[in-house]
């Protein structure tokens, strides 16, 4: 980039400048941007004393944020460090990784961690926009935009954001929008606002971020089709000249970044972009890295958000992309972005949630401040000549970090990656049709929380099933549940998380798994107990409003107590909480929270020398810290894997390196049992790890309660298989029915079809447990086995599994008994004549089973 002439007079005329306290290349990096911000191209537009005294403001004032955020960092450092060495004495590993992925312990704030605090402000940040909409009345409009209306909303959002001209100054008027529509101008009004609420939210919080049109939709950026850049352009990469000084020895790597380069270079604005970057391309190969790792999502603190900007260390243009206008942007976001302006902008919510809980609870610096915490607590252990082993070192801990600040999202080897994703997928979508019928157990694991938290077990359960059958709720139920933080499953990770750690997918594998997951009705299944498992939460908690915290039933105080609810933080949610739906019956309010009073927020800290933006800011927290405790139990009450379970089953590994692909693919399908022996056993254990015999007892028999209760809906998962398959339920005197019903309500149900398959090899059955990669590979080997052998009967029904047990959709329960007996029976019984027979007596001997109908085995003969 040419030198500009004004930037060569301005460092001349710095040199005579009285300004003598502040590096020289920090003052002229940080008048590059503002030059470029304001669009400043003549040194004749420049006061340049006035921009340089306006520059050293800003970086006294970074200064000055810097300088609160390591006072906000100490104390958040010596609060925990205190609550560990106070509640977790003796056990300070568990409380080192409660901070940021909780414990079953049963100890004051146990669950009160980062990963909470995350979901939460996720949740609620999108009932707060969805509400926004709603209330402008085009919540509809904005969520079925198409791209013609998504291009024009786009330009208004930038329009509204517009500085206003000295013409508009004068006369007292909002910069003029050109779009006439009035739906269209509150669309975009909603999405700017909300956006630039966001940006001041984290400002508050500690970070930096310039004013910027559609900071929200900003972050958009689809890892899978910027990495295959020249593809998504039409481009052939024969054609594509790469600079032969380009680092790197992946030529297609090199050829994809520079089509992608090419193509986002046409609309940028230069001079915004690259002001304070030495060479163009090394900055854009930055920035490309960045995108195709997906290290865009990360959370790592104030200064790493998307747009923070640190004018000391003159990193003022850090990983963003300026365009030119709003058609230049949205020209990029249709090639690269992450689908439609609405997914990009849900998109953006989430990154910045989780930012938000992060900070909330460890800080404007993370990693450095839990090892602060860990540090301080080793020294004093020390001191006290006890041993400190177990927390010597950061490492256990790193699994559990790089699931919240979204390490694990990121990727290392793309390519090994996407395949990886794209096998797990179509293990999803192949071997899942049934997983909504195996969900029964879910029924037993609902009534075991709200037993935990002092209802009824069997009540509960009876108020699933009723939710069941219902299949939807009324609109004003979905209100109040959206209210808590109640998110419908839109994205994968809601429901295929429900049995693995989730994948980085591309919109096509995404769309196709979210078609699966409705088709096989687990998205129902899950949404419509999760939202009556958050209004009944919130129905029992407000039935409690007249008693305080010491009058409450004991296991409700010992949830309280946990997620860090004390009797002032009661109080004050019993009064100001509640709301009455048209049935008469009283819900918890979340949005009530918004109006506790400055004095209320004040006895809740214990503090009375805040400003008034300080305590907006505690009100907003304390309002998604009781949001949490609905949405964090809701996933025990319909389990799917939280945040630890998440860090245990990748050990924090990165897709696309080889341990981190063997480790996905060994976890498939296996995160509901995983989830369901730490999160519900977990539970259980706290009490009996307690301590006194009532607690001890009530673990013991929570767990034998849960126990039972699972073994006898897992027999009703495996009865209704069975009868889907033409068969009768197996006979309940048989104790391999038994050990059976267990296995399948433990979590091992959506196995059923590879471990209680009867015609399956007994050999195989490892290669099951192992997962269902290992199983296909198993079949094909032992096909082309049985084929060298000669042994072709064998051969073909290997074969023939590898293939039937993955095809896509066709295992959906109600299309799988449909496609055995009009010709998978027939198939079978060609490739191994007799198999249909052998079947039939060993389900007879095993089992004491029959068909209901027909036995297979007359009417199908084989080709």
């Amino acid at each position: 980039m040419a030198k500009n002439i004004c930037i060569t007079r301005i460092e001349n005329l710095l040199k005579k400048s009285s300004i003598k306290t502040i590096k020289k290349e920090e003052i002229m990096n940080t008048i590059k941007t503002v030059m470029a911000e304001k669009k400043l191209s003549s040194i004749n537009e420049v006061d340049v004393d006035a921009v340089a005294k306006d520059v050293t403001s800003q970086m006294k004032l970074q200064k000055q944020k810097d300088k609160i955020n390591a006072i906000k960092d100490e104390i958040i450092v010596r609060k925990y460090q205190e609550r560990i060495l106070t509640n977790f004495d003796g056990n300070e590993f568990e409380g080192l990784a409660s901070i940021m992925v909780g414990s079953n312990d049963q100890i004051t704030g146990a669950r009160d961690s980062v990963s909470v605090a995350q979901t939460s402000a996720i949740a609620n940040l999108f009932t707060e926009a969805n509400q926004a909409f709603k209330k402008e009345g085009v919540f509809l409009l904005f969520k079925d935009m198409d791209e013609k209306t998504q291009r024009i909303v786009n330009r208004t959002v930038e329009e509204l954001a517009a500085e206003p001209t000295l013409t508009e100054q004068r006369l007292g008027q909002k910069p003029r929008v050109t779009e006439k529509n009035p739906e269209i101008i509150k669309v975009a009004k909603v999405m700017h606002e909300f956006s630039e609420n966001l940006r001041q939210t984290l400002n508050a919080k500690g970070a930096n971020i310039p004013k910027m049109w559609g900071w929200v939709v900003k972050h958009s950026n689809d890892m899978f089709e910027v990495r295959s850049a020249a593809n998504r352009l039409g481009l052939k990469l024969d054609d594509i000249k790469v600079d032969p000084n380009l680092k790197g020895t992946d030529i297609n790597y090199n050829k994809n970044f520079t089509a992608w380069k090419n193509f986002a270079m046409q609309g940028l604005d230069g001079d915004r972009t690259f002001a304070n970057a030495d060479d163009i391309d090394s900055f854009m190969l930055n920035v490309y890295n960045t995108l195709v790792g997906n290290k865009i999502q990360m959370a790592e603190g104030a200064s790493s958000i998307y747009g923070s900007r640190n004018y000391a260390k003159g990193a003022g243009a850090k990983r963003i992309l300026h365009y030119k206008t709003a058609d230049d942007w949205f020209n990029y976001h249709l090639k690269f972005g992450t689908g439609t302006l609405q997914e990009a902008f849900y998109s953006g919510i989430m990154t910045a949630g989780r930012n938000i809980g992060m900070i909330d609870k460890l800080g404007s610096r993370p990693i450095d401040n839990f090892e602060k915490i860990r540090l301080g607590v080793q020294k004093v252990l020390i001191e006290k000549g006890r041993n400190t082993q177990a927390i010597s070192s950061f490492q256990p801990f790193k699994k559990w970090m790089n699931v919240i600040d979204g390490s694990i999202y990121t990727v290392d080897n793309f390519a090994l990656a996407r395949f990886g994703a794209i096998g797990r997928g179509i293990g999803n979508v192949s071997k899942l049709g049934g997983a909504a019928v195996s969900a029964t157990s879910d029924l037993a694991i609902y009534g075991s929380e709200m037993k935990h938290q002092g209802d009824v077990f069997l009540g509960s359960m009876a108020d699933a099933m009723a939710a069941l059958a219902r299949i939807r709720q009324t609109p004003e139920f979905k209100d109040i549940a959206e209210g808590l933080g109640f998110m419908m499953d839109g994205i994968i990770t809601d429901t295929a998380s429900r049995n693995q750690v989730g994948d980085n997918m591309s919109k096509g594998m995404t769309d196709i798994q979210r078609t699966f997951f409705k088709l096989n009705l687990l998205t129902w299944w899950t949404n419509t107990l999760k939202e009556n498992a958050m209004l009944g939460m919130a129905n029992y908690y407000a039935k409690q409003k007249n008693l305080k915290l010491n009058e409450l039933n004991k296991p409700l105080q010992n949830l309280f107590n946990v997620y860090n609810i004390d009797s002032v933080k009661w109080d004050v949610i019993r009064k100001q909480a509640m709301t009455k739906a048209s049935d008469g019956r009283e819900f918890i309010n979340i949005s009530q929270l918004d109006n506790i009073s400055d004095l209320d927020m004040q006895k809740i800290l214990g503090r009375s020398d805040l400003s008034k933006s300080e305590l907006q800011i505690q009100k907003t927290n304390f309002k998604y810290s009781v949001s949490g405790i609905l949405i964090d139990r809701s996933i025990h009450a319909v389990i799917q894997p939280d945040a630890r379970v998440k860090g245990v089953m990748t050990q924090g590994l990165l897709k696309g390196t080889g341990m981190g692909e063997a480790i996905g693919f060994l976890g498939q399908f296996k995160g509901f049992p995983m989830a369901l022996v730490n999160m519900v056993g977990g539970r259980e254990m706290g009490f009996i790890k307690k301590g006194p015999n009532q607690d001890i007892g009530r673990g013991i028999r929570g767990m034998g309660a849960t126990f039972v209760t699972l073994v006898m809906m897992g027999y009703v998962a495996m009865s209704l298989k069975d009868l889907l398959k033409g068969k009768e339920p197996r006979d309940p005197r048989l104790k391999s029915t038994w050990f059976a019903a267990a296995a399948q309500g433990g979590g091992l149900g959506i196995y059923g079809d590879v471990l209680f398959r009867e015609q399956r090899d007994s050999g195989s059955i490892v290669s099951g447990i192992v997962g269902p990669g290992a199983t296909t590979i198993a079949d094909v080997l032992l096909a082309i086995n049985y084929g060298i052998r000669g042994e072709g009967g064998k051969a073909g029904k290997a074969a023939y599994r590898a293939v039937s047990q993955n095809i896509p959709f066709a295992n959906l329960f109600y299309i799988k008994t449909a496609f055995d007996y009009i010709i998978g029976y027939q198939i079978m019984e060609t490739m191994s004549p007799g198999v249909l027979k052998r079947v039939e007596r060993r389900m007879k001997k095993d089992y004491n089973q029959e068909y209901l109908f027909t036995k297979p085995s007359i009417k199908n003969k084989g080709f």
